[in-house]
């Protein structure tokens, strides 16, 4: 028998299952009771926790009342909003007051606008049109430079020409030279000119009277002391002031070169070798120098009794003095690494005591020539040859210039009537004649150095001048801090990664801790440690880093930012071109600010389309697109990671063909789709020559990429049953030759170049105009066009926003504040100010306690102690109608909780001063145990004394928050706290329970299994008795057997 098959026995017919159930129901009892009360125990446990967790949220709300900052917070309000707005810092506390500003300008961007034109289309034939921000020649220094860096007290000034016509000039708020030039020659009740002559200005009269020439102060002021002309009283129709700008001790390294600093190789590593006349030898470490004054230091400190260093006494350059009398040469070189010497100007040699060296301020305005041609100079100048068109000839030489001002004063003081000055576009010179003959203008080399050459002012031909075109003032250079950059604003490190022409790609790191990138040179020294095929270095226009490709390769030469965005912001993302370096067509990478099209040809090329140009303006967002080809093969680009340079169409095409070459080489079968532009130039062109059995897919891994580029459209089939998606429509066509106007307007707004160009129609013609996106003084715009007829005429100035700080009507006592963003943060009392448009009277700020962080945070105390009291009221609840309790009823924890905490909330503090409640702070407690808070009498205890407030909550000893502290960690500490111990009691409680519950699990089914043995076996007996029934029942009597009778 193989057991019981049925809940019924067979044989007996008796319910063995449910009486066996029945049974083991009885005998479960006191398990289920066991498993009742661990369950309750569990649930209590889980009430201690949920308490526990409340409380601490209670003392999460009160540690914010630790903050200092709650007592000391501030508002700042201004009573003039239309013209300036002011905000607190985070995190900071400025002193409570009122200040005086005045708004007396907002920022704004520079725009200009052409001369006209009849059409939109009409051809402009040769020539090119070149912009790029800043780089001018002629550019005026910073007041706050002159007089050793004292500046120049804000005010007015009266000039008196020799007519007897006079003029207050108001020079309140110039910041520049420039800016008083201006305000003195845009005076027309006057006639005199201000010119810059080297470090000084020189006033011309051009009047024609025969008085004096006469500079006055006005109301007790020094401006005109301050700028060197207090003393012109001359009977002269020129006059001079006295030289106002020189090197100063605090003067910082990086305005010397003309804003291109000096590059010093940190601290630790030697800056400059010296060689004494006796032959004996130092090495100086200029260290971390910052300033004029370190320099001078560091060189006087390393070799006092053989070396002295010190400012010249032109004030323009330094002079070191060799002390030790021997007969040799004294000779100062850069060391090792670094150009320390020769960007101070001191690397030479001389068989004399002193070393004088090169000038390194350019004066009161214009360019030291040392920083022309991208910063490698002209070279040696020598004489060049000037014929005028009279006939008139001279030979001048101008190896003593040492600025672009020099020169143009030196040819000007030839006997060739001619006259030099700065190009119309500023960025290098003109040579006018003056002679009024018809002859030739002639000006040609001198000597061996070519020196007309170097200029770009030689010429010989029927002219009236000549322009040397851009002389390549440098705007940037290795010693360029890269926090500089962007307006001040600097740049986000992170990793760039660069790819030669081999395919070989290295990353270059930039935010090391430790050995970060601060300077353009440190960006070029990670590039060149890489071991790819790339070399970098500053371009030869001196306005950009230049990368090259140095193997030749097949490939693209490319750079992407991996994290932060250098290389973006040093305009190396972009498509690589072809330029002649030794002789040899070599693929670079150029990152200059200068923008320049070709007038004759404005065509564009899908390279010439921008993504931030597409969707209006609006751009596209990169992602990861995939393609899979008809013959089921995949490539996915990554547009956010590998390809993430990505910056127009071409750089799509270009990368979308790379991954498919990569797929040809990994997959036997290949990859058959590839991307050029459609054929009506306004989109992306996916063909696909596979042949294959499949749909070509394109579809957007992540992002929008591949949506946005019009590539997840409808796949069609051409005449060749090739498939296809065609992105038509993206862009305005590039297929066509452009002409005109519009076409250039198109073409300079897909440069993303920092401006925006637009075509008017002033009702007679049409005109071009330009408007610089970024505001603020430093993004004025250079134009500068080439063999075309190009003028432009500014409308509006590129101009900082300007805040005067104090008293302006007091001659000095005003601060001039600038920003190129209307924004002044942390710079006037601490605060944020933003200038929302100028005022003719003062702007009061007023910085006032504030009580509303300290009123937030007692306000989230009272309702996270609120909740903490709605929960434990639900758990401790007894309900006398349906006698029911809350799973904390009747515990320890909870009542010790409710009066600890609630005694906490009712006590008196004493020792803390009049303060001794929180009653007396607005907080009060009402008849169901809840808070509730008076705001107004918080916030009136908080005006009458923010410092006793916090002296309440605060006092290490005896304050609210050191006692409800004491008094929580009594209930939540891990080590001795009450719910702590209660859930390791319960939890010790439960873990014997489950052991019972077990063992009694196991007996159970022992019991069961007896059970229904017992059963089974009864069934066998009385199954085995009915058999022996039955053969009984068929036994049967035999009758007696008897003999047969004869």
């Amino acid at each position: 028998m193989s057991g019981i098959t049925s809940s019924v026995g067979l044989v007996t017919g008796i319910p063995i299952e449910d009486t066996v159930n029945q049974l083991m129901q009885i005998a479960a009892r006191p398990r289920d009771l066991l498993v009742s009360r661990t369950k309750a125990l569990k649930e209590e446990q889980s009430a201690v926790n949920a308490l526990s967790t409340r409380v601490l949220g209670f003392q999460f709300a009160l540690n914010k009342l630790k903050s200092t900052s709650l007592f000391q917070s501030r508002t700042a309000t201004s009573n003039n909003t239309a013209a300036l707005t002011a905000a607190i810092p985070t995190g900071t506390t400025p002193p409570v007051g009122a200040l005086q500003v005045r708004p007396v300008r907002t920022a704004s961007s520079q725009q200009l606008i052409s001369q006209r034109f009849e059409d939109l289309d009409g051809a402009f034939g040769s020539g090119s049109l070149s912009l790029r921000i800043g780089g001018f020649v002629d550019r005026g220094v910073s007041l706050d430079d002159l007089n050793g860096g004292d500046g120049v007290q804000r005010g007015k000034i009266k000039i008196t020409d020799r007519s007897g016509e006079a003029a207050t000039i108001d020079l309140t708020y110039a910041r520049t030279v420039d800016d008083v030039l201006e305000a003195i020659n845009e005076n027309g009740d006057i006639a005199v000119t201000a010119v810059i002559d080297g470090d000084a200005i020189r006033l011309v009269d051009g009047s024609g009277g025969s008085g004096n020439l006469i500079v006055a102060e006005v109301s007790g002021g020094t401006p005109a002391a301050d700028l060197g002309l207090a003393g012109i009283n001359a009977a002269a129709n020129e006059a001079t002031g006295g030289d106002v700008y020189e090197l100063f001790a605090g003067l910082r390294l990086s305005r010397l070169n003309d804003g291109n600093g000096v590059e010093l190789t940190g601290a630790g590593v030697d800056d400059i070798d010296v060689t004494f006349s006796d032959g004996t030898e130092v090495a100086i470490d200029l260290g971390d120098a910052s300033t004029l004054s370190d320099v001078l230091e560091a060189i006087n400190a390393a070799d006092p009794t053989r070396l002295s260093a010190a400012i010249s006494g032109d004030g323009n350059r330094l002079e070191l003095t060799d002390l030790t009398g021997g007969s040799g040469d004294f000779e100062v070189a850069n060391a090792v690494t670094g150009s320390a010497a020769t960007e101070l100007g001191i690397a030479g040699s001389t068989a004399g005591a002193t070393i004088t060296g090169g000038r390194l301020v350019s004066g009161l305005g214009g360019t030291l020539l040392s920083r022309l041609g991208g910063g490698a100079g002209l070279g040696t100048l020598g004489v060049i040859d000037v014929t005028d068109r009279n006939g008139g000839a001279d030979s001048i030489d101008l190896s003593s210039a040492e600025t672009l001002d020099d020169l143009l004063d030196l040819i000007n003081a030839s006997t060739a009537d001619v006259q030099a000055s700065y190009n119309d576009a500023r960025n290098g010179i003109v040579i006018t004649d003056t002679s009024g003959g018809s002859g030739n203008l002639t000006i040609a080399n001198g000597d061996a150095n070519n020196s007309a050459d170097a200029l770009g002012i030689a010429v010989d031909d029927a002219v009236d001048s000549t322009d040397s075109g851009s002389l390549g003032k440098q705007t940037l250079s290795r010693a360029t801090r890269l926090s500089s950059l962007n307006n001040g604003q600097g740049v986000k490190l992170g990793d760039i990664r660069l790819t030669d022409t081999e395919g070989r790609s290295a990353t270059a790191d930039l935010n090391t801790e430790g050995a970060e990138a601060k300077t353009i040179g440190d960006v070029i020294d990670a590039i060149n440690e890489l071991s790819i095929g790339v070399e970098a270095r500053i371009n030869d226009t001196g306005d950009g880093i230049l990368i090259v490709d140095t193997v030749g390769g097949t490939g693209s030469l490319k750079v992407v930012d991996r994290q932060g965005d250098v290389a973006e912001t040093l305009n190396l993302t972009g498509v690589a071109t072809t330029q002649d370096i030794d002789s040899v067509a070599t693929k670079v990478i150029n990152g200059t600010v200068t923008s320049t099209v070709d007038l004759s040809d404005l065509s564009q090329s899908e390279d010439s389309v921008l993504l931030s140009s597409l969707n209006g303006g609006a751009g596209i967002s990169l992602g990861d697109v995939r393609i899979t080809d008809s013959n089921g093969v995949t490539i996915a680009i990554d547009f956010n990671g590998a390809y993430s340079g990505v910056s127009t169409i071409g750089d799509v095409i270009d990368a979308i063909n790379e991954r498919a070459e990569a797929k040809d080489a990994q997959n036997p079968s290949g990859f058959s789709v590839r991307a050029r532009l459609n054929d009506n130039g306004t989109g992306i062109y996916l063909e696909d020559t596979g042949g294959g059995s499949s749909d070509l897919l394109v579809e957007d891994a992540n992002g929008t990429t591949a949506k946005s580029l019009k590539l997840t459209g409808t796949v069609q089939t051409d005449s060749d049953g090739n498939q296809f998606v065609n992105g038509s429509g993206l862009f305005a066509s590039v297929s066509n030759t452009g002409t005109g106007l519009q076409a250039l307007a198109d073409r300079l707004n897909n440069l993303d170049a920092g401006i925006t160009a637009t075509t008017i129609f002033d009702g007679i013609g049409y005109r071009l105009s330009l408007t610089v996106d970024d505001a603020g003084d430093a993004n004025e715009l250079l134009i500068d066009a080439v063999g075309a007829d190009f003028q432009f005429t500014e409308i509006a100035k590129a101009q900082d926003a300007l805040l005067l700080y104090g008293d302006g009507g007091v001659p000095g006592a005003g601060v001039l504040v600038s920003s190129p963003d209307n924004t002044f943060e942390n710079s006037i009392g601490g605060l944020n100010l933003t200038v929302a448009g100028a005022s003719e009277k003062p702007v009061s700020v007023t910085v006032a306690t504030s009580d509303k962080a300290l009123t937030d945070a007692v306000q989230g105390v009272v309702d996270a102690y609120n909740a903490l009291r709605s929960d434990l009221d639900q758990l401790t609840d007894f309900d006398e109608t349906a006698q029911t309790t809350g799973l904390l009823f009747g515990t320890r924890e909870a009542l010790i909780t409710d009066q600890r905490l609630s005694r906490t909330l009712t006590d008196r503090y004493f020792g803390l001063g009049d303060l001794q409640s929180l009653e007396q702070l607005g907080v009060s407690v009402d008849d169901e145990g809840k808070l509730s808070l008076n705001k107004t009498k918080l916030k009136e205890a908080f005006a009458a004394d923010p410092e006793a407030i916090r002296e309440f909550f605060n006092n290490e000893q005896r304050g609210f928050l050191a006692k409800a502290t004491e008094v929580i960690d009594g209930l939540v500490d891990a080590d001795r706290g009450a719910f702590g111990a209660r859930f390791d009691a319960l939890q010790a409680t439960i873990d014997a329970n489950e052991l019972r519950i077990e063992r009694y699990a196991a007996s159970l089914e022992l019991q069961q299994n007896r059970l229904f043995l017992q059963f089974t076996q009864l069934e066998t007996i009385v199954s085995k008795l009915q058999a022996n029934q039955t053969a009984l029942a068929n036994l049967q009597i035999i009758p007696p057997l008897t003999a047969a009778s004869n």
